[in-house]
């Protein structure tokens, strides 16, 4: 049976716009004992997040494997689903509010000199040491002019840092900005638009 040959025209119909990289947003809030950063001009602590997060990335699924052998072969079968951590990178802005922030609410896990923490393990704004981590992918076509459409959505549920990276400083780095990572353990994540919601 012959393939069908498919055409540039066919090609760009099928593809439409894409899916752009950069069209992404990342919103969370931060809990009770960590103050909020709000820098200037972005509104406030959600916003600040969403302008401030330069990179980030679509969490991965991911199902482990139970190999069950039998005669001299191995059957494979679905086992456990894991998550893994995921990871959002920075700009530092001037006033080093989201460092700050985001160190703070390491400190509530687990207290430098006490070892103690001072937050619950809940997901609560007030208290909670747990926050949902939000990403939404945007789309560059069929939007209004102030704001873009969200093609899906992945919600981190439970979600706290687990470290913040260092910062390299250098006399010979120059025509940059310092940026750092947040690296974020959850319990999983959920998705919703497109096709084939998983909630």
């Amino acid at each position: 049976m012959a393939r069908k040959a498919l055409g540039l025209l066919t090609f760009q119909q099928a593809i439409k716009g894409g899916v752009r990289p950069n069209l992404f947003s990342v919103e969370h809030v931060f809990p009770g004992g960590v103050t909020p950063p709000s820098i200037d001009g972005t509104g406030g602590a959600n916003d600040s997040v969403a302008f401030m997060c330069k990179a980030a990335a679509l969490p991965a699924t991911n199902v482990g494997t139970v190999e069950l052998p039998f005669r001299g072969r191995v059957i494979k079968v679905p086992g456990d689903r894991t998550f893994e951590t995921w990871t959002a990178t920075f700009y530092m802005d001037d006033a080093f509010e989201m460092r700050a922030a985001y160190e703070k609410w390491i400190e509530l896990t687990n207290g430098v000199d006490t070892n103690t923490a001072t937050a619950t393990l809940d997901n609560d704004n007030d208290t909670g040491v747990f926050q949902d981590v939000t990403i939404d992918q945007l789309n560059k076509f069929g939007a209004g002019k102030e704001n873009l459409d969200i093609i899906r959505t992945y919600k981190l549920i439970d979600a706290f840092p687990v470290s913040v990276s260092q910062v390299s400083v250098a006399y010979d780095n120059n025509d940059s900005f310092e940026e750092f990572d947040v690296e974020f353990a959850y319990q999983y994540h959920t998705s919703t638009g497109g096709s084939n919601p998983v909630q």
